[in-house]
């Protein structure tokens, strides 16, 4: 069981709308792909699937806390961006490792707001009567694979060892152990892309002054009955060494919120998004929202965001 640990809003606050980018390249590498097949038994499907399940030579966990493994992997490199393969990979001489076709995603389990949900706020201290961190349970989702209503269209996973080194150089398996540090923060970001259309009721609003966010930008919380989205927001909670979910809470305008789910954005009025109707203003409007051609990115070390394209909006 993952434990609830003290959460910085600030430290939410950090990142921004520019880190909407894919994960870098991860198209199979010749000479992992090549080192991958000679090691393989060509006489036995048993040996070959014992070799593409093996380990890593050294601890690395997804979100969902199960360890990575050479058949998840697409591409491993170095600090100068060199290609690893089996053979030249050890704990201290990669940088990234790449994993293309899953990405970690969660069931989400709170999404608040003052209006809706009044007797659970604290106007004076401007809070929701909530946990700072969920026990959501983070599991591996495969293009194919359904969540709701939305199919898994693309999906990237990658690794990065950057952080894990002191002033004499980069730091053993052993050293990261008996400093306490966590392997699950080696997990570095994760996206994916969805098919598939989904409708919310919530509330939306225009970003006049927000930091991370480009003015213009569409914003929407789905209410307590409109968790239809998967969660890609994971943090690290260092003392158990695995993934939880931070609940940010925000106060924009006089509308208070307490959710799970990172921004969602639906587009910028400056760029062509219409919305008649909405207020401009930053102030928030209930509506019902139908959105497709969903997408989320989630980086340990700066933001998460998920975006996607209105189909239709009613107010309420």
């Amino acid at each position: 069981m993952k434990k609830y640990s003290i959460f910085l809003l600030a430290l939410l606050l950090t990142g921004c709308a520019e880190n909407k980018e894919n994960i870098s390249s991860v198209m199979t590498d010749s000479s992992f792909s090549t080192a991958t097949s000679t090691e393989t038994s060509t006489d036995s499907p048993d040996g070959a699937h014992e070799e593409s399940s093996a380990p890593l030579p050294f601890p690395l966990y997804g979100a969902d806390n199960v360890q990575i493994t050479f058949g998840d992997v697409t591409e491993m490199r170095d600090s100068n961006g060199n290609p690893l393969t089996r053979e030249t990979l050890e704990d201290t001489n990669w940088e990234e490792i790449s994993c293309n076709g899953f990405a970690y995603l969660a069931e989400p389990t709170i999404s608040l707001n003052s209006v809706d949900n009044a007797d659970l706020y604290d106007p004076e201290a401007l809070l929701f009567n909530t946990v700072e961190f969920t026990d959501t349970e983070y599991k591996r989702y495969k293009v194919g694979d359904k969540f709701g209503g939305l199919t898994v269209k693309s999906a990237e996973t990658a690794f990065s060892r950057i952080g894990y080194e002191d002033k004499e150089g980069v730091l053993t398996t052993e050293q990261i152990m008996d400093e306490g540090m966590s392997f699950a923060g080696m997990l570095w970001r994760c996206s994916a892309e969805f098919d598939g259309t989904v409708t919310m009721t919530g509330y939306m609003r225009v970003c006049v002054s927000e930091y991370g966010v480009e003015e213009g930008e569409v914003l929407f919380v789905p209410d307590k009955d409109s968790l239809k989205l998967p969660v890609i927001n994971f943090h690290v909670d260092q003392e158990t060494d695995t993934t939880n979910t931070a609940v940010w809470q925000w106060n924009i305008n006089g509308f208070a919120y307490a959710t799970e789910y990172p921004t969602i954005r639906l587009g910028n009025i400056n760029k062509g998004t219409d919305i008649s109707g909405i207020p401009t203003d930053g102030t928030s409007a209930k509506v019902s929202v139908t959105v497709t051609d969903i997408s989320m990115f989630c980086d340990m070390h700066m933001s998460s965001f998920i975006d996607g394209e209105i189909v239709s909006v009613e107010i309420f």
